[in-house]
Order: structure tokens, then C-alpha cells, then sequence
């Protein structure tokens, strides 16, 4: 009586264990009570529909499936058996409508009707409410150790009957009431089996990282992260490469002001021009008055006096033979004359050394993009005062190390450390190796309006030749570093579930990439809010 007792109470410890063919649901944790809100997800190639149930109510979420863009002013009604009724509208792509007959559990097949602009779509599925499948299969398989220790005691109590042995009866009901009020255990399946679907993940207001390494994210937190996603689409793509250039000025376009001599800095009428102030071809920016030392001034006060004299002597010896003239030939009074006008012209050079001052003017129309003088400055010959910049009209030196791809680019686009994008134009490239890599040049394409880059700033070419590569183009914000720093993308793989997935990348301009492998065409990536994703813990 003793291990009858024994292996009745053994059994009602014991878990049960599921057999093939049974589906006994998930060993996990009961999920929170938000999770059990019923959710249909119904899609088309325009429009993703989210139908939730809660106090109700049906809260419907309506986006754009390629785009994840939430759908407002559009007309959505619902039809349902007897049911037919129309949604109003609660938000950006939110609507909601009364749903009393949902109330009872069961399984009620529904259509959306669904007119937004000029694009009217029929969504249809199948909404189940309070689906106690999974439950009962986790009770039958929860209940079998109860029934075997049940029949055990059953058993026993016929033969103990059978026998006489009446003092053991009280004992053998106690154990047969203990087996048929046994607490329910959770049941356990084994390798093999269909362990049904996954948990449900948690349907409140917060995004969740779940098991799998995929992201739970509700439809109002897709709205405030800006979740937006794309459609990818494979092809040919130009096979670029990435080099290290900075910003140049055209030098058909700038030029500098340079001091011819050394001398000292003044400032014309309207004052020496600033920083960014925009300037005409021949414009005076600032004079410059020569400076010597007092030896080398006296000398040219020493030539200047002596030339005065030679000029007076020269001219009064002009005037005495024009006087005579007719008796004196007529070339020495034509000679006298030219003497004259000689002194004349070496007396004004050597004076206007001493005491002229020098223009600097603009080489070019531009605007001030260096200015180094002051009033009062002295400057050495060839010290550069200013440059002009048309700002218009810039280049862009790039550093190549493949000769032949160098000579084949055929487009390119420049983007700056802000993001900024320009369109370059291939000029050249130079034969003479600089830092071990050939220079290259490139001309900015004008657009309006014009990026604002400045001379010397650093810059990321994008240059892309001949060859092409098949792969699916990508927003730069599309591509995120996981974990183990590898590089990946996040997939919508349905309407609150995102899957982070492993790609292959190369560079395709300065906005896009290029997923070479890792990504199937037709899968929605998400494009604005991918980093956001990532820090879902």
C-alpha cells in the first residue's frame, strides 16, 4: 500500500510530457494582459492595415506598405457578417469604430474597404477573439499525470476489495481524491514535436527587443520614431569608388594681391575691404607707399638733385640755340631739345620712387576670402595682402591610387563632413604622383541653391566609371552597425515587427549604397529610423 501511495504522489509531481502530433504551445512565461488585445494585419500593394481590439473598440492603423507613411483623410468601412459599419478618424492614420459584437470569442472574417485619394483597395482577413486552442491543449497535456495516478488508485481500490482488506480503504480514497484535485502542470514537449506559435509579444506602448534579436514596435511608437521604409528593387548599378579630396578655388576665377616691394599698408577712401565682401575686377583694395632706409633715400635725393640740374642746364641750352637758329644746324637744336625732355622724363621716374604710392587692386569679381593687412602695416615684397574667391566657381582635388579607374570616371559626386552632396564634373587627371597617388580635379556643377562649401574644406569624392554591379541601391541611413560591428539593415517584416538583417555593402555615391548580397528584392527596409531600431533592448 505503501508504494502505491508513493508512486501516486511521484506521478502528481511530475510534468507531463507531450507526445507527437499535439500542439502544446510554448513553455514560456504567460504573456502580459496588454498581449492578449486581438490583432489582424491585413496588406496590399498600396496599404498596410493594423486592426487592434481593446474596450470594445477597434483601432485601425493605416499605412502606406511601401513607404510605412501613415494614410490620413482616408474613408475606411468594415464589413463583417451582419456587421457593416465605418470608421472615424482619431490621429495621423488612425481611425477607430465600435466593435460591441466582438465581445464573444470566435473567429469572424472581415473586409476593409479602403478609399484614400484616387486609390480604393479591398483588404480582407480573418480576426480571431479569445482563441483558446493553445489553452487546451496545454490542459490536456497539463492533466495526464493526474488521470494516470487516478487510475492507479482505482486499480488499486477494486483489487483491495476483492481481497477483504477493508482497513485500507480510507488511506486508498485519500490518494484517489489527491489524484483527481491535482494542480495542473505545465506540460513538456520533446524534440520533434510542433511546439506552437511563438510568444506574443507585448502590445503596450513601448518597443520590445524579442527573442529572435527582432524588434516589437506598436504602431503609435512607429509614428513618434518616424519609421519610414522602401521597397527593394535589385539592378545594375555604376561600381564607384571613394577618394580623399578638399575644396579648391578655380584659378580661372580667384587670384591674390601681393605686394610688388616692401612698404607700408594704406587704406583707400571706403577702407581696406573685410571678409566675404564682395569686390569688381580692378577695384583699388588698399595702397602701398614704398619704404627704404635713410641711406638708400638719400642717394635717391642725391640722383633726384643732381637730374633737376642736368635738366635746367639742358633746357636753357635749348632755348640759346632755337634762338639761333638759321645760323646753327638744325640737328644739334633738335638734339639739345631731346636732352631735355630725357632729364625731364629721369627726374619724374626718380621722383615718383621716392615720394608715388602704389595701387593694389582686385585681379578678378569675387568676394574676400583672406585679408591680412592693416593701416600702418609694413609688408615685405610678395607678402599676399588678400584673395579673391568666385564662389561660384570652385574645384575639387581628389587623391587616386588606381590609375587605369582613375582615367575612366565618367560621374562623381563630393559630400562634405555635414552631408552636404555636390555634383562634380571629371576634369583630369595629373601624371605626376603626389603622396604616392595620382591628383585629380574636378570641377563643381553649379545648382541652385549652391552647397555651402569653403576653399580647403575636406570632402569624400564618389567618382563611378564603366563597370557596373548588380545589387539593390540604398539611402545611406538605411545601413547601421550591429553587435559585433558587422553591417546590417532593418527589414518591416510585418506591421509591428522589424528583423535586423546581414548585408553586404559597397559605396555607390555620397547619399546611396549598394547591398551587394544579404537582401532580397521586394522586402521593405526601413530607411529613417534604422538607428533608433538598433537601440531597442
Amino acid at each position: 500500500m505503501k508504494k502505491i501511495l508513493f508512486v501516486t504522489l511521484l506521478l502528481l509531481s511530475l510534468p507531463a510530457f507531450a507526445h507527437e502530433g499535439e500542439d502544446h504551445g510554448p513553455a514560456a512565461q504567460p504573456a502580459p494582459a496588454s498581449a492578449a488585445e486581438p490583432r489582424l494585419e491585413v496588406t496590399s500593394p498600396d496599404f498596410e492595415l493594423l486592426a487592434v481590439l481593446k474596450d470594445g473598440a477597434l483601432t485601425l492603423y493605416l499605412d502606406r506598405y511601401a513607404s510605412n507613411e501613415p494614410v490620413s483623410g482616408a474613408r475606411i468601412e468594415l464589413e463583417s457578417g451582419q456587421h457593416k459599419a465605418q470608421a472615424k478618424a482619431a490621429g495621423d492614420g488612425v481611425y477607430t469604430l465600435p466593435a460591441p459584437w466582438l465581445a464573444k470569442p470566435g473567429r469572424y472574417e472581415m473586409s476593409f474597404t479602403v478609399e484614400a485619394g484616387d486609390t480604393v483597395d479591398l483588404l480582407a482577413g480573418v480576426f480571431a477573439v479569445g482563441d483558446g486552442s493553445h489553452e487546451g491543449g496545454r490542459a490536456k497535456g497539463k492533466t495526464v499525470a493526474a488521470w494516470v495516478a487516478a487510475a492507479i488508485a482505482l486499480l488499486a481500490l477494486v483489487w483491495l476489495l476483492r481481497r477483504g482488506r477493508r482497513r485500507a480503504l480510507p488511506l486508498l480514497w485519500l490518494v484517489l481524491g489527491l489524484a483527481l484535485a491535482a494542480p495542473e502542470r505545465p506540460a513538456l514537449a520533446h524534440e520533434g514535436e510542433d511546439h506552437g506559435p511563438a510568444p506574443l509579444p507585448p502590445s503596450g506602448g513601448s518597443p520590445a527587443r524579442l527573442p529572435d534579436g527582432s524588434v516589437f514596435v506598436p504602431k503609435p511608437a512607429q509614428r513618434l520614431l518616424g519609421l519610414r521604409t522602401v521597397l527593394a528593387e535589385a539592378g545594375e548599378v555604376a561600381k564607384s569608388v571613394e577618394l580623399n579630396g578638399h575644396i579648391v578655388p578655380d584659378p580661372n576665377a580667384s587670384g591674390r594681391i601681393q605686394a610688388a616691394q616692401a612698404g607700408r599698408v594704406e587704406a583707400p577712401d571706403a577702407g581696406l575691404p573685410h571678409l566675404g565682401q564682395k569686390v569688381k575686377k580692378g577695384e583699388v583694395l588698399a595702397w602701398l607707399v614704398p619704404v627704404s632706409t635713410s641711406l638708400e633715400r638719400g642717394s635717391q635725393e642725391a640722383q633726384l638733385a643732381e637730374l633737376e640740374a642736368q635738366a635746367l642746364i639742358a633746357g636753357h641750352r635749348a632755348e640759346r640755340l632755337k634762338q639761333l637758329e638759321g645760323s646753327v644746324p638744325r640737328k644739334e637744336i633738335d638734339a639739345a631739345r631731346t636732352e631735355s625732355a630725357a632729364l625731364q622724363k629721369r627726374r619724374a621716374a626718380v621722383a615718383a620712387s621716392l615720394y608715388q604710392r602704389e595701387s593694389l587692386r582686385a585681379p578678378v569679381d569675387g568676394i574676400v576670402s583672406a585679408a591680412n593687412a592693416s593701416v600702418g602695416q609694413v609688408v615685405e615684397a610678395r607678402a599676399v595682402l588678400f584673395e579673391v574667391v568666385d564662389p561660384g566657381r570652385l574645384w575639387v582635388e581628389a587623391l587616386g591610387y588606381d590609375a587605369p579607374q582613375a582615367s575612366g570616371i565618367r560621374s562623381a559626386r563630393a559630400v562634405t563632413g555635414d552631408g552636404q552632396t555636390v555634383d562634380l564634373q571629371f576634369l583630369g587627371v595629373g601624371h605626376q604622383l603626389r603622396e604616392h597617388a595620382l591628383p585629380l580635379q574636378f570641377r563643381i556643377l553649379p545648382k541652385d541653391p549652391m552647397a555651402a562649401v569653403s576653399v580647403g574644406q575636406p570632402v569624400r569624392v564618389y567618382a563611378a566609371g564603366g563597370e557596373t554591379v548588380k545589387g539593390i541601391p540604398l539611402p545611406q541611413g538605411a545601413v547601421v552597425k550591429g553587435p559585433s560591428n558587422d553591417t546590417r539593415v532593418w527589414v518591416h517584416a510585418a506591421a509591428e515587427r522589424f528583423v535586423p538583417k546581414p548585408v553586404q555593402v559597397r559605396p555607390l555615391d555620397g547619399s546611396r549604397v549598394t547591398v551587394t548580397a544579404g537582401l532580397q528584392p521586394g522586402e521593405r527596409v526601413v530607411v529613417q529610423g534604422a538607428p533608433l531600431l538598433s537601440q531597442v533592448r
